[in-house]
């Protein structure tokens, strides 16, 4: 007879996340198409192309979730694909959406669903994109026409991802489309962003008036926020220190508070800042949506910024394995007083090697976390299948399921750490048997 060690609450979503352009395939509409070929853009040289072929795939990848007792499903509506120019509306991709959406009611997955993940339509990448405030307007069109168009099918949105990511990936190391290396125009990005948010939230509010679920709700919107530990990596060393503490402040902190609050407050040492109160922006939170993956060491000079500490258990991406590091940003998360999702939580290994007792620890610190007062209501796992991974290709593999992207077909294989997962879900605790089975003795 098995015995659960942790057990989670009642009604805990369960489930994992996908993004539009990672896994659909096939899109040549927006920014990211147009950068992938560009010679040295991607890491590994190659571009989306196909990716999963989920976008005539969906139905069968929604089933290889309900068959592992997944309650909830995260995805990305791709902006480029429903207005693929400005103000017109493309009926077919329409319609396709409403086709995923109903084949996640008949799998019984809850949609949770972002609203922009990363990717920008050409018309919006060619008109200055996030830099441009008109963008906030072109977004808002976007946002109000989904609410009115899925809000049936629909009750938990996230109108932005990790809008810190994107705006020091694309703008301030430059990795990311457009390429810019301009810390004052990543700022003033993240702060247009941060205003959308505000914005979608109250347009969201406003426009989908159908409870497409019975809870009594209509809409449920929050933010998903990267949030990752930054410490410096010499304590001793005044400038390690400095250079930490600034961007915790900037990357963490500032983003987290702002929709709490209104302020929009990035400042960082001789760089132009952005700090201003949006009123929309205020109080635009029902749930802080948390996207967590390792902890960072900071150094001033002397080699790449952002490391893991020596001697440290890594991914195949390099990033450290930190589980306490879990339980540290839940706990701040949960000072923002509303519910704490976690929209990403997940392990690059390719040959799932490490993360059935990376994603048993980590879910241990999340039960923990929930011990101490965290009021969290779900967790779902990047990601349901190996995808295209941004600038870094298709080398890490962050999948439950892998995919053989050298299969027409693109076949998927269900991995350890599908079937470790599913247990858990199905009993919604974590048993004395597979902590033990990953090698952890409680």
């Amino acid at each position: 007879m098995s015995t659960i060690v942790r057990r989670f609450p009642a009604g805990f979503l369960w489930g994992a996340a996908t993004s539009a352009h990672q896994v659909e395939g096939d899109n040549r509409l927006n920014d990211w198409w147009r950068f992938e070929q560009q010679p040295g853009a991607i890491a590994d040289g190659t571009t989306s192309g196909e990716a999963c072929r989920h976008y005539q795939r969906f139905d069968e990848d929604f089933a290889l979730a309900a068959g592992d007792g997944h309650t909830a499903h995260r995805l990305s509506l791709e902006w480029s694909r429903i207005e693929p120019e400005y103000r017109r509306i493309d009926a077919a991709a329409v319609a396709h959406y409403h086709e995923v959406f109903e084949s996640l009611r008949r799998h019984r997955l809850i949609p949770i669903v972002t609203l922009h993940h990363f990717s920008n339509p050409l018309w919006i990448a060619d008109r200055g994109g996030w830099e441009h405030h008109e963008t906030i307007d072109r977004f808002a069109d976007f946002v109000g026409f989904c609410a009115r168009e899925y809000g049936g099918e629909v009750d938990r949105w996230i109108p932005v991802n990790e809008p810190e990511v994107y705006a020091f990936r694309a703008y301030s190391e430059g990795v990311w489309p457009p390429r810019r290396r301009d810390d004052s125009a990543a700022l003033a990005v993240l702060a247009h962003l941060l205003e959308a948010h505000g914005r979608a939230y109250r347009i969201l509010h406003a426009e989908d008036t159908r409870d497409a679920d019975g809870d009594g709700r209509a809409a449920s919107v929050g933010l998903a926020k990267a949030w990752f530990p930054l410490e410096p990596l010499r304590p001793w060393l005044p400038l390690d220190v400095l250079r930490a503490r600034v961007e915790d402040r900037v990357f963490n902190h500032a983003v987290a508070r702002a929709p709490v609050t209104g302020d929009i407050h990035l400042a960082i040492p001789g760089v132009r800042g952005v700090k201003r109160h949006v009123a929309e922006l205020k109080g635009s939170l029902d749930f802080f949506g948390l996207n967590h993956y390792t902890r960072w060491k900071v150094r001033a000079f002397g080699g790449a910024p952002h490391v893991a500490p020596r001697g440290a258990r890594v991914t195949d991406l390099g990033w450290e394995i930190h589980p306490h590091g879990f339980e540290q940003v839940l706990l701040l998360a949960g000072q923002a007083g509303v519910p704490v999702l976690v929209t990403e939580n997940g392990f690059a290994d390719a040959r799932d090697a490490f993360r059935p007792r990376a994603l048993v620890e980590y879910l241990l610190h999340m039960a923990r976390a929930i011990e101490r007062g965290v009021n969290v209501i779900g967790y779902l796992h990047w990601s349901l299948l190996d995808n295209f991974e941004w600038a870094e290709g298709y080398r890490p593999r962050f999948g439950l399921y892998r995919v053989d992207f050298d299969d027409p077909d693109r076949r998927r294989q269900r991995r350890r750490s599908a079937e470790i997962f599913s247990r858990i879900v199905r009993a919604n605790g974590i048993e004395a048997e597979i902590a033990a089975e990953v090698g952890l003795a409680l």
